[in-house]
């Protein structure tokens, strides 16, 4: 078992977690809604950029980047749940309001679910994908070694082969996706006390070897709200794959346009 160094956490950048992700087709329209992106353990939001190019323009889109990723690729990765939850209370809840959905993948899902709560009336629905709720053991909250990690990258797919094959950008990868994890787990714990008020779509993959698919339908018991679950031949990043995208694009469509 790998024991990692006891170092202090640097400090959050200036600008904070949230990030728009534009989409560069010049001037755009003032926003009349927003969707904010939580990204799967490793991950930054750009990896979700293809799911969210295709949306109106006056959706605004805010993504969450963690340390140690994309822009913040020379931070020391960890982050706390807390550290998160008050992102969203300084950064998001600061902004002007606007009718709001959380969209999650994978760590993203818990991120997304607990951060829905905060927002209050100002989220009108919550995307949740590659996620199970409740108690249900996960795959990755198992993980305890540098090789644990490995394997959990190398079996989830979705990392480039160059990643796996340049010993030093693996090694990177893997302290963010441990970080991550401990982050899932802290999000993971007491999950099962959550209830939301509003509409929640839950998407799974049926051949994901990361998470069951068969618990979707406990997403149900999280919310007041209605709850549709979707399910897609595909692995655990089936919402990426050319064959599923266009229909994950119209369930965020739908989420957007349900207030």
């Amino acid at each position: 078992m790998t024991t990692a160094k006891t170092t202090a956490r640097p400090k959050p950048a200036p600008d904070g977690l949230w990030w728009p992700l534009l989409r560069n087709r010049g001037t755009e329209p003032a926003p009349r809604s927003r969707l904010l992106v939580f990204p799967h353990s490793g991950s930054g939001p750009n990896t979700l950029f293809p799911l969210i190019d295709p949306l109106p323009e006056d959706v605004e889109v805010l993504g969450l980047s963690l340390p140690g990723r994309e822009r913040r690729f020379g931070e020391a990765p960890g982050c706390t749940l807390g550290e998160v939850m008050d992102s969203v209370r300084d950064e998001v809840l600061a902004r002007e309001p606007l009718p709001t959905v959380v969209f999650g993948h994978s760590l993203g899902a818990l991120l997304a679910a607990r951060a829905a709560g905060l927002l209050g009336p100002d989220c009108r629905a919550a995307v949740v994908s590659g996620q199970v709720p409740g108690r249900t053991p996960r795959r990755a909250h198992a993980t305890s070694s540098d090789e644990d990690a490995v394997r959990l990258l190398r079996d989830g797919g979705g990392t480039p082969a160059w990643v796996m094959e340049d010993p030093e950008m693996l090694a990177h990868v893997t302290r963010v996706l441990r970080a991550d994890i401990e982050l899932g787990r802290e999000a993971a714990a007491g999950f099962e006390d959550v209830r939301l008020d509003v509409p929640l779509h839950a998407l799974g993959g049926t051949a994901d070897p990361l998470v069951p698919h068969e618990p979707l339908d406990g997403w149900a018991g999280h919310t007041t709200g209605s709850c549709r679950v979707r399910r897609f031949d595909g692995d655990h990043f089936f919402l990426l794959a050319a064959a599923h995208r266009g229909e994950v694009v119209e369930v965020l469509r739908r989420a957007l346009a349900d207030h």
